[in-house]
């Protein structure tokens, strides 16, 4: 059973409403045609009658086919022109028959080959011979004396286009299921991918939060050594033990979310946690997609451990600022500063702990520092 969305399923609603057009463009002229021949048939009253009876049902065939006919619907319709094909006697002008000419059998065939573009294999060619089987026995009964050979072949040149018809219907299904399995594949690669891509975040998280605390710590202690205040240091030790133990890994980030914070508070907290004094310019509140005010603080903060580890210096500032939807944050020292060119690309640290962290939310990073001129850490996002 195709799914609801799949090329499979187009083509059947295609194909239903192709059937549709096929009977009201087949089926109008071919009524107004045995309408005007009705006068010559041997019984006006019977081609009437039959005429309105095919008329009713086709408006009801045609609003079936358009919701989705059943096989009930289909087999309806097979019986319906069988009578009508079976009724040739009454209907038909014996001359136009004795003569190979009738209104009937163009449309009986469009009918029987528009089965096929909808119906099982097994139904439509069930109702097509119900059809034709009609045809050859009013075309009998309407020509005793003429040999059943004649009504026999044309009934059989029916058949095979109804079944080329069949041929051309399996064709296109075959298309569809390809085109299906196709996207199928191509939806598992999308998700595979994409999996790939939150172990991949999933990894680089859990590397910054190692290189942001224990690693961070750890060469705080080798560089500071005994003069770093114990009470400082067991403070820092158990916050990087308490973020370590909660890490856990989270979806992908996106940055279009409900859920909003406080970039001003974020920085603060940011700042109570840097081992020199920070002066924090900026709004007093502002509000940004969770994901970003996290990403933008936790980055601030990287900024000031590499102060507080490079710089040489007890003090820094940190300003908040933008234009025109522009967020921008800042971190500024007047230390040592350093080379950004002469940092190798193998060193993890600013990479990840601010680049990494500010463009997975759609920002940017720049660091503008040179010897003995200070640093500069830009960050940058765009609402």
């Amino acid at each position: 059973m195709p799914v609801a969305d799949s090329a499979v399923t187009h083509l059947y609603v295609l194909g239903r409403r192709y059937v549709a057009v096929i009977r009201v463009v087949t089926g109008v002229p071919t009524l107004l045609v045995a309408a005007l021949a009705a006068p010559a048939a041997p019984s006006v009253t019977v081609t009437f009658a039959v005429l309105s009876l095919v008329t009713g049902w086709s408006v009801v065939y045609v609003r079936a086919l358009l919701r989705g006919p059943g096989t009930a619907a289909t087999l309806a319709d097979a019986v319906v022109l069988a009578t009508l094909a079976a009724s040739a006697p009454w209907t038909a002008p014996l001359d136009w028959l004795e003569h190979g000419r009738s209104w009937l059998l163009p449309f009986l065939s469009f009918a029987c080959v528009g089965y096929q573009y909808y119906a099982s294999p097994r139904l439509g060619g069930v109702a097509a011979l119900l059809v034709l089987s009609g045809a050859i026995v009013g075309t009998a009964a309407a020509l005793p004396e003429h040999s059943s050979l004649d009504s026999l072949v044309t009934a059989l040149w029916s058949l095979v286009v109804a079944s080329l018809g069949r041929m051309l219907w399996t064709l296109m299904l075959r298309g569809g299921r390809l085109a299906d399995e196709a996207a199928a594949d191509a939806e598992a690669a999308r998700a595979e991918q994409a999996a790939k891509a939150r172990i991949r975040a999933a990894k680089r998280a859990h590397n910054r939060t190692l290189h942001d605390t224990a690693a961070t710590t750890l060469l705080w202690v080798g560089a500071g050594g005994g003069s770093i205040p114990a009470g400082l240091l067991a403070a820092q030790a158990e916050r990087d033990l308490d973020r370590l133990l909660s890490w856990e890994p989270g979806p992908a980030v996106e940055v279009r979310v409900a859920v909003e914070a406080d970039l001003i508070q974020l920085l603060r907290e940011a700042i109570g946690l840097a081992a020199v004094r920070v002066e924090l310019r900026g709004p007093p509140a502002l509000w940004l997609p969770s994901q970003v005010t996290v990403a933008l603080a936790d980055a601030a903060g990287e900024a000031l451990v590499n102060v507080n580890r490079h710089a040489e210096v007890d003090h820094c500032s940190v300003t908040v600022g933008g234009s025109d939807g522009d967020v921008r944050v800042e971190v500024v020292d007047e230390g040592s500063g350093f080379d950004p060119a002469a940092i190798a690309s193998a060193r993890r640290g600013v990479r990840a702990s601010i680049f990494e962290r500010v463009e997975e939310v759609g920002g940017r990073a720049l660091i503008r520092s040179q010897p003995g001129r200070g640093t500069t850490v830009s960050l940058e996002w765009r609402r």
